[in-house]
């Protein structure tokens, strides 16, 4: 008899407060003060299990359900040992023989009467492994699909729907669905002379202002974000925000905590153009962390922001401080499924409800951007922007908006050939996004291994 590793008893203590929370994982375990305790392997190891645990939780549980003769009665403290041993037999790589028995310590020390329980449960999930991701107990006709989610540790009906958005490019997508996704960050303008990619252990990118590749603990360690000299912020992310930073009056719907924000006003003084940039969130508290890094930035000169709804546009910019009526950009950063962001966000596989993703969703995103076409000046643009790789909010938002009335007066050009590319120090950026351009010159960038996220962004021109 040995004593679970003690990687092992973080994982599990951070799995069962963020269920108790509904909370993230990965900020659990990064708050809390246990993963301080253990050496760098370990806490890499407790990281990489809590993750692993959430992305493919479904998954685990069917697998275990197979072999308990009562799953209803197995408490959420055991389960949840169960679901790490599984993990790790399942999709961790990690020896069997260490992998039970760790997993039976770990149910012991949760609940000693049911050690019998996960030993015999434990050793026949490894047995059935390559069965149970084969799909061997699925009808052939069914086969293969499912077998295709369980090996990427998602939902049947996830998997299908990505695979119906991005064809081919889907395979490589859910072979990276387990991995650990490349971090990348932006410089801020002021900063630029004294932090370069070696500092953080990263490669310059061929977008001004963003280190690819960067190393996480240098980072956090650096103190560049407390200072404000860099914000983190995935590498098309950042080719989105720039694609729409333009001179002039900008409006931004759905701001958040302002990573785009922070982005485009760095771009807009690299570019050398005036400004006016309304930020616009739902939630007051997303604002005031919108505001206070953009204040330790010293980038918040130029920058509005408002706290409204939306889908009631008019309302939200009526109670701020005389913004304009009309903006010469406008950016719809619309919530989404996050489909794209899923290495990231472990939690959005197994929380996120097939009806949002088919019709929940996209009839917000049509609304608040029917909403955003009102407020476009003659001859300005209006841009679509998601982290999702499903059709269904992406472009099918766009063309069903296209084809209405609000959109009637709109016009698609490619995200490449947006102005501040003409520049010569931006220009060559724009192969970055027309390598993900459709013929219509909208954007779709799809996760891979080794490659930054999946987002979205369509931009439409105002007819004068």
């Amino acid at each position: 008899m040995s004593a679970p590793a003690l990687a092992r008893v973080a994982a599990h203590r951070a799995l069962l407060e963020a269920a108790r929370r509904g909370g993230y994982v990965r900020d659990l375990l990064t708050a809390s003060e246990s993963p301080h305790a253990l050496d760098a392997r370990d806490r890499g190891l407790a990281m990489r299990l809590a993750l692993g645990v959430t992305a493919t939780s479904g998954c685990l549980d069917e697998a275990l359900d197979a072999f308990l003769a009562k799953p209803n009665k197995v408490s959420p403290r055991v389960r949840c040992a169960l679901r790490i041993a599984a993990f790790e037999l399942l999709y961790g790589g990690t020896a069997p023989e260490v992998a039970v028995s760790q997993g039976v310590e770990l149910v012991r020390a949760s609940a000693r009467g049911a050690a019998g329980l996960a030993n015999a449960v434990l050793r026949r999930v490894s047995e059935a492994r390559d069965a149970y991701l084969s799909a061997e107990d699925v009808a052939p006709a069914g086969r293969a699909a499912v077998a295709e989610a369980r090996r990427a540790g998602l939902p049947v009906w996830l998997a299908a729907e990505i695979r119906s958005s991005c064809g081919d490019a889907a395979r490589p997508l859910f072979g990276s669905q387990l991995g650990v996704a490349p971090l990348a960050v932006h410089v801020n303008p002021r900063a630029e002379g004294s932090v370069d990619a070696a500092s953080v252990g990263g490669s310059p990118s061929a977008l001004p202002g963003c280190i690819q590749g960067a190393d996480g603990p240098r980072l956090v360690a650096s103190g560049l974000f407390e200072r404000g000299d860099a914000a983190a912020s995935d590498l098309r992310a950042q080719l989105v925000a720039t694609a729409a930073t333009r001179p002039g009056t900008c409006l931004e719907i759905g701001a958040g905590r302002g990573t785009k924000t922070y982005v485009m006003a760095a771009q807009g003084r690299r570019a050398g153009y005036a400004r006016e940039h309304t930020a616009l969130d739902l939630h007051e508290r997303k604002c005031a962390l919108n505001r206070g890094r953009l204040e330790a930035a010293g980038l918040i000169d130029g920058v509005r922001l408002v706290t409204g709804d939306a889908r009631d546009l008019d309302g939200a910019l009526a109670g701020a401080d005389a913004p304009p009526r009309l903006f010469d950009t406008v950016l719809v950063d619309a919530p989404c499924s996050g489909t794209g962001t899923m290495r990231r966000h472990p939690e959005i596989p197994w929380r996120l409800d097939h009806a949002d993703a088919r019709t929940g969703l996209p009839g917000l995103q049509l609304a608040m951007l029917e909403q955003a076409a009102a407020h476009v000046a003659p001859g300005g643009e209006l841009f679509y922007a998601t982290c999702s790789v499903l059709s269904a909010e992406n472009r099918a938002v766009v063309e069903a908006f296209l084809s209405g009335e609000r959109g009637a007066g709109f016009s698609p050009v490619p995200v490449s050939r947006s102005g501040i590319f003409s520049l010569p120090t931006f220009a060559p950026a724009a192969e970055l996004l027309r390598a993900c351009e459709d013929g219509d010159g909208m954007f779709q960038s799809v996760p891979a291994p080794g490659c930054y996220d999946g987002h979205f962004c369509a931009r439409l021109r105002r007819n004068a």
